[in-house]
């Protein structure tokens, strides 16, 4: 791994790699590098915590939670995989929106039946 040193020299910013200075920039352009490589650090921050992340976002899910903690499309899809057929989730969070009907539960239209009426005994 590189050794990278960050100074300040006047009104630039200097990038030492190695012991090697690379040119010096003004301090606008290190504040938008700074931007970048935080926005691309949390990028792969997510992908190497994937599978936490898509445990947490199955949970929030199966409790019907109405915000998640990822956009990423690829574990939002792993996640709702999770939040269906995880035989834990299914076990412990038996009944949310997203699970539907529970197994005893009865569904359907009522039937009526109509008998005649009692006739009383006064």
């Amino acid at each position: 791994m590189s050794e990278v040193r960050i100074v300040q020299n006047g009104n630039r910013v200097v990038m030492v790699i190695n012991g090697r200075q690379v040119e010096g920039m003004p301090w606008q352009t290190a504040l938008q590098l700074a931007k970048a490589l935080t926005s691309v650090a949390k990028q792969a921050e997510e992908w190497d915590n994937a599978e936490r992340i898509a445990s947490d976002q199955a949970l929030l899910m199966r409790t019907g939670a109405p915000f998640g903690i990822t956009q990423h499309p690829k574990i939002r899809s792993e996640a709702e995989k999770r939040a269906l057929y995880d035989r834990t989730l299914r076990r412990y969070i038996p009944h949310t929106p997203l699970t539907g009907i529970r197994s005893r539960e009865v569904f359907g239209v009522p039937s009526l039946l109509q008998t005649p009426p009692r006739e009383d005994k006064t």
